[in-house]
């Protein structure tokens, strides 16, 4: 990555390119090189994880929904307001998780469609993102992670 740095750097400098081009360049690829990476089950063995938001909204700490994942991707969590286990399978930085099991009790109409939201997302698939201990969850609705 330092090379094609450079070597675009003196590009432009032979070019006679304006210096002041070279800063937001370099910038650019910085970004570039902090973007997300793939995201393999050994980075998420015995990793927990707290919710933090939803479609880019911070949830309510009463909310307070966590995941977890243990030896060969069995996924345990909180939903906020019951606790669910199951067996993840990870193809390509996309979770899928089966056999899901949880608790059962009730805890109020938005609480209950919280949970069934992030379940679903689990259930059909949704694509993994690390960066910057987050951990991004991309389905039908995006869910942001932090690392405990």
């Amino acid at each position: 990555m330092k090379i094609v740095i450079i070597t675009i750097i003196r590009q432009i400098i032979s070019n006679n390119m304006k210096l002041a081009a070279i800063p937001m360049l370099i910038i650019g690829l910085c970004v570039g090189c902090a973007s997300t990476q793939t995201v393999t089950s050994e980075q998420l063995k015995h990793t927990q994880w707290q919710l933090s938001r939803i479609d880019g909204l911070a949830i309510p700490p009463s909310f307070n929904a966590s995941v977890g994942f243990i030896e060969a991707l069995q996924v345990n969590g909180f939903a906020g307001c019951n606790k669910f286990f199951g067996e993840g399978e990870l193809d390509d930085s996309s979770l899928t998780v089966n056999k899901i099991g949880m608790t059962r009790k009730s805890c109020g109409q938005q609480l209950d469609k919280f949970e069934q939201q992030l379940l679903q997302a689990l259930q059909q698939g949704a694509q993994l993102k690390m960066q910057d201990q987050q951990l991004v969850m991309q389905g039908e609705k995006t869910f942001v992670f932090i690392a405990k």
